[in-house]
């Protein structure tokens, strides 16, 4: 439990650094009014996976952080710990980043995004699932969702959907599906 707990600081500062960083980076401020490009928000949410492997869903939270650099392109890094409510004692966390395009009406945000990083099946106890032990791989996904503003500096992300690909656990490799609920603070 003490390891998770420091893994989910340690990537929460590395996200947070890496948001935070980006725009002492950019050289030229943008025009307030224009709303195309150099808006990020960091936040997290509720979260129900379906791992792949054995019966049910798992459930946990994610943090995540978007940057704008340009009108319709930006970048998406999330954390997703799937340690919370497991019914046959296993978890899986994500750690990713990578690409993501939107397009903005009124209040709502519709994106797509194309994430690689890596993950970690975990085995809470052994004693439940004889043989099978903790890994690591590489992961892929592709997901979207809707962003709905919400309050002046408050978004809800309504929905977010990743299919995930650890093409390189086990033999098979392994394919789950995710979903987030959750609130963002935006910084513009």
């Amino acid at each position: 439990m003490f390891k998770t707990i420091i893994r989910m600081v340690v990537a929460a500062a590395v996200l947070s650094t890496a948001i935070f960083s980006a725009p002492a980076a950019h050289g030229q401020a943008l025009p307030t009014a224009t709303g195309h490009g150099g808006g990020f928000q960091v936040g997290g949410g509720a979260t129900m996976g379906k791992p792949d492997f054995g019966q049910g869903y798992i459930g946990g939270f994610t943090i995540f952080g978007d940057y704008n650099f340009f009108p319709h392109v930006g970048l998406e890094a999330d954390a997703h710990i799937l340690t919370l409510h497991t019914p046959q004692d296993i978890g899986e966390d994500t750690y990713e980043a990578g690409p993501r395009v939107y397009w903005r009406k009124n209040r709502f945000t519709l994106y797509g995004k194309a994430l690689a990083g890596y993950g970690r099946f975990i085995v809470q106890n052994e004693a439940y699932n004889p043989g099978k032990a903790s890994a690591t791989s590489f992961m892929y996904s592709l997901g979207g969702g809707v962003d709905i503003d919400f309050r002046h500096h408050i978004t809800l992300r309504a929905f977010d959907f990743e299919y995930q690909k650890w093409p390189s656990f086990a033999n098979d490799g392994l394919t789950p599906a995710i979903g987030t609920v959750g609130l963002a603070y935006r910084f513009r």
